[in-house]
């Protein structure tokens, strides 16, 4: 099972702005509170794109696991 180069670019671009996406709204949460000790993990305006993007992450993350698996265990 092979993917055409426009899919797996278009693949692995998703990988990679999600995980982006979802490092920028983690270090946005953890450093928008300095130079205080305050963490923002838990206003909503943080919340909700960390679990949106985090499981979007996480779900293609699996996703890629699983269809690198399939594909070398055909080859």
């Amino acid at each position: 099972m092979t993917l055409p180069d426009k899919k797996l670019t278009t693949l692995l671009y998703s990988f990679e702005g999600a995980g982006a996406v979802f490092v920028v709204v983690f270090l946005a949460a953890y450093l928008g509170g300095l130079p205080t000790t305050i963490v923002l993990h838990n206003e909503l305006a943080f919340k909700i794109p960390l679990a949106i993007f985090g499981v979007a992450f996480l779900f293609l993350a699996l996703a890629g696991i699983v269809w690198a698996i399939k594909y070398h265990m055909q080859n």
